[in-house]
């Protein structure tokens, strides 16, 4: 290598192979799993973290990417602070998704259904499938760079996930907390299962009011309800109305005749109805609403079940038996036209509830299924946060953690699938006895006989999910939770998620690991990140096709942009709009620490490390004692955010740092010492030039791995991966001084080159300047760096003077600065007179924007009914137009004398 700044790196940053090679490097070293003999060390601090697993049939999204990378960042944070650190990574079995993916397979190759196919070879099937597929989101991740530690990689459905699952219900169970009954659930009818809330979208879809008249008994009165399903009223059971609504009072103990069929039901008094919408008259139907339901628990109504598993109508509709809602209602409207039953029909846009995975519509529907009573449980959670036991990051994302258990539903536990945690209840067919247990039973512990059969239902997904920090470290089985270090790592520090799970799972593993750990809770820190939407703020889809591939972006502008790119935008706000152009300028940073990095790399060979390690202080100058401090506050700013879990604010420290102070500044205030000088004061240049881009790279790690081992490799002999993270240097706040002399500098060339620019100069052309300085450290300092000056802003001549109102120079333009302010003479370098044109134009247009403003002002009717804000952005607007009328007049005045 050569002083002329040649090496063998190449020009661009190509990340593909590197990727590729520092992966391999990190597994093969080691370098994620915990380090040997840990029991034996008992006072090192310790770090865990779950990674919420995703599904075995998912592939790799942008919120996939995102989460991964923020917990990524903590994870290397913390390994570089010499904390012991456990990511356990793993996968979910996805009962419903995985099922429907075999079903479709089989279909399409066997033109077979499952029930043909039989429960024992079916799951076969899926599990040839997950064993040949399961993998493939595994290996994406590997493609973002997580540092996971993969002995600990468990799959939902493993032995030891499957034994904690079963001990844990049994446990519920015996106590008495899971119980069978007939509840109203959402059921989808192509899938033919209950599922859970989290499993139903809810669409807009252009539909109708239909008003209905239900005669009162023996009387000529009506009552009109309106509904958007007409077909339903087979299973109506009665007509609601407030017990304070006076055009009713008078029909309590009434009854209504049901249109189309012989039955009649009550008028009945309840709370639950809105009197303002509508006419106050609500149709009750039990069996297929949720909110009717309740209410037919309150009153005791009937509950008439009138659709079929497969979502067809059945005996309780004689009029539409066998048809599908949308076949039946057509039927429906003409029988109630018929009948006189019909008022009027009216446009209406309304929510309706689609299976996640069938996108079929989903019928809320009366069923007999497992529940969990979590009333106690969720107790426990609630104050376990309200005691700060646990804490939301955002905080205020806490509310809807609060608002579902505050108001806890019992959790419906059973699913109508095969593949998933088959329910451990068996049924005695001989004495009718029922029991729970962990193993399966050969005969009945009642009668002996054998003739013993399992529940066919399997557990909602979120069951084992729930008890996902317990399960990863071999909870319940004592050998196991040894081997894995249970006592160390669990609790987790912190967990990384979604705000759109926050009930679903959070919540869940709040309350059954508290349950089942003592009353300990899972984790100490819940992060909400996040959700990733496209540059117009719009939720990524398939029929939006906007979507953006994180793997396509990866191959594109290489996996340290797209990481950087998400921690970037990882604030506590609630969405986080992606633009590709935003990957594309973090893609050309990372170029830009490449290039300084082949700049610099031949200066820093020649420096050992004890030149580095061993800085003397007394002979570093201004512009090394100045990027120390910089360093300094840089390395405070990056730890504190992280600490804090702003990643944005770290990126932004990080990049300021990198590309400005760093980039900008100390590499071209470098240039002369490096080319031009030799002994002392270009070794001392090199080694505080090695010492700050380590730490750069060390700094940049948990955020763009690849390019700073990279980078690290060529430079130490040791991985990054395993360094210590920066901390505050005490002697480099001792630079105070220096660093404001130098940013008092780099403030006043870029107000030149800015005043440059508005005379649209050339930056080869030389200029003449006056500084004028509040104090005299100020102007002793810029008087005994004119060299700076002349090389980084072209200045043939610069007067220094201490701050003086009268000592302003004429035919000049001038900038206000911090520290006082610059002058940039015209004469020789532009056209006086086009000047003076140019500020007399500027100074009409001001002068009409503020006899505008100042005329709102004055006027009453806006002070006075206007918004105090609006107001008040209005005064502020006309302070700024004076201010810049003030500095027009003052350059006229200068350019006439």
């Amino acid at each position: 290598m050569s002083e002329t700044g040649e090496n063998d790196l190449e020009k661009t940053y190509r990340p593909e192979p590197i990727e590729q090679k520092w992966y391999q490097v990190w597994s093969e070293r080691g370098c994620f799993k915990l380090s040997p003999h840990l029991d034996d060390k008992k006072d090192r601090k310790t770090f865990s973290v779950v990674m919420p697993p995703p599904n075995v049939t998912g592939k790799l999204h942008m919120g996939h990417a995102l989460n991964n990378t923020c917990q990524d960042i903590l994870v290397r944070y913390k390994r570089m602070q010499g904390f012991e650190v456990l990511w356990i990574p793993g996968c979910d079995h996805a009962g419903i998704a995985t099922q429907s993916v075999v079903e479709k397979k089989l279909m399409q190759e066997q033109k077979q259904t499952r029930q043909e196919l039989g429960r024992e070879k079916f799951l076969e099937h899926v599990w040839h499938w997950k064993n040949e597929y399961g993998s493939n989101i595994v290996e994406q991740l590997k493609k973002l760079g997580v540092s996971c530690n993969w002995d600990y990689f468990t799959f939902t459905m493993d032995p030891s996930a499957n034994k904690a699952v079963r001990r844990a219900f049994v446990e519920l169970y015996r106590q008495g907390l899971i119980y069978r009954a007939e509840r109203i659930i959402h059921w989808d009818p192509q899938l033919q299962s209950a599922i859970s809330d989290a499993e139903v979208e809810f669409k807009e879809v252009k539909g109708k009011f239909y008003h209905l008249k239900y005669k009162v008994e023996d009387s000529e009165e009506y009552l009109v309800v309106a509904t958007t399903r007409p077909e339903t009223l087979f299973g109506d059971t009665a007509v609601a109305v407030h017990p304070l609504d006076e055009r009713y009072s008078h029909l309590i103990g009434k009854r209504v005749k049901l249109p189309l069929t012989d039955r009649t039901i009550p008028i009945i008094f309840d709370e639950h109805v809105d009197r303002e919408l509508g006419t106050g008259c609500l149709k009750v139907t039990p069996g297929h609403d949720f909110n009717d339901f309740e209410i037919g628990k309150r009153h005791q109504l009937p509950i008439i079940t009138i659709l079929t598993k497969s979502g067809k109508f059945n005996q309780h509709a004689d009029l539409i038996e066998g048809l599908n809602p949308q076949q039946a209602r057509p039927k429906v409207i003409a029988a109630l036209e018929e009948v006189g039953s019909l008022l009027e029909i009216k446009d209406h846009v309304m929510l309706v509830g689609h299976g996640e995975r069938s996108g079929g519509v989903v019928e809320p529907m009366v069923s007999l299924q497992w529940f969990l009573n979590v009333g106690e449980m969720a107790s426990t959670a609630v104050r376990a946060v309200e005691k700060k036991k646990m804490r939301f990051i955002p905080e205020t994302w806490q509310n809807t953690y609060f608002s579902w258990l505050r108001q806890p539903k019992d959790w419906c536990l059973s699913r109508q699938l095969w593949w998933g945690h088959r329910i451990p209840v068996f049924n005695c067919e001989s004495c009718q006895f029922q029991w729970a247990a962990e193993s399966d039973p050969t005969d009945c512990p009642q009668c002996k006989s054998h003739h013993v059969k399992q529940d066919e239902d399997v557990l909602d997904t979120w069951f084992s999910s729930a008890l996902w920090p317990m399960t990863t470290l071999g909870w319940p089985d004592a050998t196991l939770m040894k081997q894995k270090h249970y006592d160390r790592f669990y609790p987790n520090q912190v967990l990384t998620t979604g705000h759109d799970i926050i009930f679903f799972w959070v919540a869940r593993m709040m309350m059954m690991c508290t349950h089942f750990a003592g009353g300990q809770i899972p984790f100490k820190d819940v992060y909400i990140h996040a959700i990733v939407r496209d540059k117009l703020g719009r939720k990524m889809s398939k029929s939006l096709n906007n979507g953006i591939d994180p793997l396509e972006m990866i191959e594109k502008y290489g996996c340290d942009a797209v990481r950087f790119t998400l921690a970037a935008g990882a604030g506590l706000s609630r969405n986080f709009n992606l633009d590709p152009l935003k990957i594309e300028s973090y893609r050309n940073f990372m170029n830009k620490i490449w290039n300084a990095f082949r700049f610099v790399k031949p200066f820093m060979d020649s420096v050992s490390e004890g030149d580095v390690s061993k800085l003397n202080l007394n002979e570093l100058g201004i512009q090394e004692k100045w990027i120390l401090a910089e360093l300094n506050d840089v390395i405070e700013s990056v730890t504190k955010s992280i600490e804090e879990y702003r990643f944005d604010d770290a990126c932004k420290s990080l990049y300021a740092f990198v590309y400005d102070s760093f980039c900008s500044w100390f590499l071209e205030l470098s240039k002369g010492i490096l080319y031009k000088t030799e002994g002392r004061e270009k070794q001392i240049r090199a080694a505080v030039l090695k010492y700050v881009f380590s730490d750069i790279l060390k700094l940049l790690h948990p955020f763009s791995p690849f390019l700073s081992e990279e980078l690290w490799s060529q430079l130490h002999p040791s991985l990054l991966i395993s360094e210590v993270f920066p901390k505050m240097n005490k002697d480099f706040k001792k630079f105070k001084e220096e660093k404001t002399r130098l940013n008092e500098m780099i403030e006043m060339v870029t107000q030149v080159r800015n005043l440059r620019a508005s005379l649209n100069l050339a930056p080869k052309i030389p200029i003449r300047i006056q500084v004028n300085a509040k104090t005299h450290p100020t102007a002793k300092f810029f008087f005994d760096n004119q060299y700076n000056l002349f090389h980084l802003a072209r200045i043939k001549r610069a007067k220094v003077r201490s701050l003086s109102k009268t000592d302003r120079p004429r035919k000049t333009i001038i900038s206000p600065l911090s520290f006082g302010e610059v002058f940039l003479f015209l004469e020789g370098v532009v056209d006086i007179q086009k000047e003076i044109l140019r500020n007399e134009r500027q100074l009409t247009r001001l002068d009409q924007e503020l006899r505008a403003v100042q005329q709102k002002l004055g006027n009453p009717s806006f002070t006075d009914r206007a918004p105090e804000e609006v107001v008040a952005e209005v005064r502020e607007k006309a302070e700024l137009l004076i201010h810049q009328k003030s500095v027009v007049e003052d350059s006229l005045a200068r350019l006439k004398d």
